[in-house]
């Protein structure tokens, strides 16, 4: 590679003590040679503030933010993503207890920079869980096509397993701005599956490029907040709700934006016969 763009990585930590240091080791052994990593505690009360300030002092490339008071997940993420994606070529969120493999950037601004339609990497994913099953991820075909009504289609039918893996991959900088802002749900859990919520924007914008091996290591924690999400017919409601919105809010024509609501009736539908074949 002769060119090496900016890159900035953001970890949103909470109670995050037993883990943070492996995390941001981690990063900081990334073979990719022009990277920031910004850091933001959303006001933890353990010791995640006191190691990530100490680790910033050690090295240059680290640089640490503190919420006054707790935001939350979603809020702490989009904040941090959007500054960093004004000062960097390309970006990425980077959760607390995700452990980048070393080539983890460099591998993805080649794919970025070899692909220049390509609005994100949808990355390898190893998942470990709290029972210590390991579940190597290997990515597809999602959101590949140059039909834009296709990529996003194969995310409202979740056509890849572990697809969120998308969202945990390097974003060109430029394409941030266009996703944001993404408002919490109405009602339900206010921040219930909006990742895929980003994710259905970001296909809009253009194709996803993916590299076929693990990039990084995803562990699931029993009381992480996707863990905790419940996938109720309430919360299911929701999510049905923001599709809709976010479908009205994308850069289509009209006729496509038909097109991908009738997909989302159909899904309704299907969620509905579900619902009742179990009763």
């Amino acid at each position: 590679m002769t060119r090496h763009p900016k890159v900035i990585g953001c970890v949103p930590a909470y109670q995050a003590e037993r883990f943070i240091q492996k995390t941001l080791e981690a990063l900081a052994a990334q073979t990719y040679p022009n990277f920031e990593i910004w850091i933001c505690d959303d006001a933890s009360q353990d010791k995640t503030s006191s190691i990530c300030r100490k680790f910033c002092q050690s090295d240059s490339r680290f640089k640490f933010f503190r919420n006054d008071q707790n935001l939350g997940w979603w809020q702490t993420s989009t904040a941090l993503w959007k500054t960093a994606a004004e000062n960097s070529e390309f970006c990425f969120l980077n959760p607390h207890d995700d452990i980048p493999f070393p080539e983890f950037i460099s591998k993805q601004v080649e794919l970025l920079i070899l692909h220049p339609t390509a609005v994100l990497v949808n990355p390898g994913m190893r998942n470990t869980y709290w029972n210590n099953q390991t579940i190597d991820h290997l990515t597809g075909n999602l959101c590949m096509s140059d039909d834009p009504v296709i990529r996003i289609e194969q995310l409202l039918r979740k056509r890849q397993a572990y697809w969120w893996s998308a969202f945990h991959g390097i974003h060109r900088s430029a394409s941030i701005q266009k996703i944001l802002p993404i408002s919490r749900n109405p009602f339900g859990e206010k921040e219930f599956s909006l990742d895929l919520i980003w994710l259905i924007k970001a296909a809009s914008l253009g194709p996803f490029v993916s590299y076929p091996e693990p990039l990084f290591e995803k562990f699931y924690q029993k009381n992480s907040v996707s863990n905790k999400w419940k996938h109720s017919m309430k919360n299911r409601s929701v999510l049905y709700f923001s599709l809709s919105r976010a479908v009205g809010s994308l850069p289509l024509e009209t006729g496509q934006r038909l097109k991908l609501y009738q997909i989302l009736l159909n899904q309704i539908g299907q969620s509905l016969r579900r619902k009742l074949t179990l009763k």
